[in-house]
């Protein structure tokens, strides 16, 4: 393989990145074209997932791409949009190699455009810098594969592997610096989930807050068994710019009163134990085209999370704080114990230390 390939499909990813958590729920996919060694164009997957990277370089590009590469992250989309399929637009820009790192997991796609790229004649080399286009859209690979959202899970953890004290007379363990980067997960993630259980104790805002004297909405996800969400609760603010969903089992004059608010209510049965089923909640929440959830909520629903086989990564900061026997654990169930972790990321924030898992 040329160090000038090479060279191409590694700026294709750089420039993916730049982009990941603006294209939900689509991945973020990032194209270059060239000729003789030289950048036509490029392009990364435009704001909400459309238009796609290949369409954007190509018109760039214009009549230059008759006979050049394309360097592409993903497999070029199969099924037809405004302008036809990616895969159709190439066909028509005289482009005569490709260079494709993954195919698409979408059964829409999968491998058809690889094979009709080749049936027409061009020469289609699959699988360079595979794993980078895995690491940077591995939500999108995984909810495709298991139909629910990829699902990651923040918390805040004292020296002694507590998440608060007895009383909850504390609202913060991690310092300033874990918060503003705790604000950053936030701003990568499609959707925040929490429980009635969080609003009450915390009331939290739940905004993206990075730049001064702004704050960015994202969906809100609340799991409310029976609709204990408090009319008052921050989160229920300014709602015309925000997309609130509630999953609970109580249909009653306060759910309408959250619906004429502007909440999508979700109503679901309980389950023989008495809970809200959350494989089912997650399935449902995959159908509403929400791909990747940040889980911002206690040690008990958590555990429960885990108990389901629901959480893929864990994004812990560590304080120095003790907080003693008494405290709440992050775990609630002592036969939790074999859980498989692979350690991704660590970094120091200050006194804390900051450690990103993936479960295996």
């Amino acid at each position: 393989m040329s160090q000038n390939n090479l060279k191409m499909i590694n700026l294709a990813h750089d420039i993916a990145k730049k982009k990941f958590g603006q294209t939900f729920p689509n991945p973020t996919v990032g194209c270059v074209i060239s000729k003789n060694s030289k950048i036509i164009s490029k392009a990364v997957t435009n704001q909400s997932g459309r238009p796609h990277a290949e369409e954007i370089a190509l018109k760039k590009a214009g009549d230059k791409s008759k006979g050049a590469t394309m360097y592409v992250t993903l497999e070029p989309c199969f099924h037809s949009s405004r302008n036809g399929s990616c895969t159709d637009q190439i066909l028509r820009s005289g482009i005569k190699e490709i260079f494709i790192s993954s195919a698409d997991p979408d059964l829409r796609t999968n491998r058809k455009s690889i094979n009709k790229l080749r049936k027409n004649n061009l020469v289609v080399n699959v699988g360079l810098k595979k794993n980078k286009t895995y690491d940077l859209n591995k939500f999108f690979f995984k909810s495709i594969k298991k139909k629910q959202p990829f699902t990651k899970v923040k918390l805040a953890i004292s020296q002694d592997e507590k998440i608060a004290w007895y009383n909850y007379k504390s609202k913060w363990i991690s310092n300033e610096y874990s918060r503003e980067y705790a604000h950053k997960l936030r701003s990568l993630s499609q959707a925040i989930l929490t429980t009635s259980k969080t609003v009450i104790k915390d009331n939290p805002k739940l905004t993206v807050r990075i730049k001064k004297n702004r704050e960015i909405h994202i969906p809100i996800i609340v799991i409310d068994k029976n609709l204990k969400i408090p009319l008052s609760s921050t989160i229920l603010r300014h709602i015309s710019k925000k997309r609130i969903i509630i999953f609970t089992s109580k249909k009653n004059k306060k759910s309408e009163i959250l619906s004429k608010l502007g909440c999508e209510m979700i109503y679901c049965k309980l389950n023989k134990s008495n809970k809200l089923n959350l494989k089912n909640i997650f399935k449902k929440i995959y159908a509403l085209k929400i791909s990747d959830i940040l889980v911002e909520a206690g040690g008990i629903f958590f555990t429960e999370l885990l108990k389901c086989k629901l959480v893929d990564e864990i994004h812990i900061f560590q304080s120095k704080i003790y907080i003693g026997q008494n405290g709440k654990p992050a775990i609630w169930d002592k036969k939790i114990k074999d859980l498989k972790l692979s350690l991704k990321d660590t970094r120091v924030f200050g006194s804390d230390v900051y450690f990103n898992y993936n479960i295996i």
